[in-house]
């Protein structure tokens, strides 16, 4: 049954995805049209888990201030994760991917486009995307970002690795507020495993209170990078 439902769901995947893309094409080459396309994603990672059965519940332990842009940093342990902060972040923002997301068919063009990729094993690479981010906040983007870089291999429950310094020194430099996210359940709903094994279960993001940076300087970019660390693992602490 799970092997079925697992199909069900890339068909239902795919079908929406390939019924919404000349809405994506007709907009994603205007700049000012950008928050149409992130409306687009939304409906589209909506759809998705309405018709397969996934309850997608939002917990906001702040409400947001619509005039300001954030950092969002989130725990990453599926392919999930991306349609989840579609779903859940309302402010226009670039997301922070790795280059071989470009490569995806149908989907990769349209990210590329739409968001910074960064070639990790490239220096180049690196000093361009800090340098994206910096203009992207100047002119009021947010960002959503998974510091960990990667999805690291999880077992009973996800475990996260150590955060990349990038998102925390750039908080600082501009004084964005970060905004720690916590994805508990996507690991269970479609695993990082290769084999595409999906199950119905309550696919749940927590938006925790902004941590304001402005008063900061680099010399409290360890602590933040920790305080943020252990603000998202308190929401992964789940009983079993």
């Amino acid at each position: 049954m799970k092997k079925i439902f697992s199909i069900y769901a890339l068909i239902v995947f795919l079908v929406i995805f390939l019924i919404l893309l000349p809405f994506f094409y007709l907009f994603i080459y205007f700049k000012s049209c950008r928050n149409i396309v992130h409306w687009i994603y939304r409906i589209w990672g909506l759809s998705v888990m309405f018709l397969c059965g996934l309850r997608y519940k939002i917990i906001r332990k702040s409400k947001l201030d619509s005039k300001q842009n954030y950092i969002f940093c989130a725990n990453h342990t599926s392919f999930l994760d991306i349609p989840t902060m579609y779903c859940g972040v309302y402010q226009d923002f670039y997301f922070i991917g790795k280059s071989s997301l470009g490569k995806v068919p149908l989907f990769g063009p349209l990210y590329r486009i739409m968001h910074i990729l960064v070639d990790r094993k490239s220096k180049d690479s690196k000093l361009e995307t800090i340098t994206r981010i910096r203009s992207a906040l100047d002119e009021g983007k947010s960002i959503v970002i998974f510091p960990e870089g990667t999805i690291p291999k999880v077992s009973i429950k996800p475990e996260m690795i150590v955060f990349k310094d990038g998102a925390f020194k750039i908080a600082i430099e501009k004084g964005i507020p970060i905004v720690p996210v916590s994805i508990p359940n996507n690991y269970k709903i479609l695993p990082d495993d290769d084999k595409f094994n999906c199950q119905i279960l309550s696919c749940k993001v927590i938006f925790h209170e902004p941590i304001l940076t402005k008063e900061m300087t680099q010399n409290d970019m360890l602590d933040l990078k920790q305080k943020v660390f252990e603000i998202i693992e308190s929401e992964l602490k789940i009983k079993k």
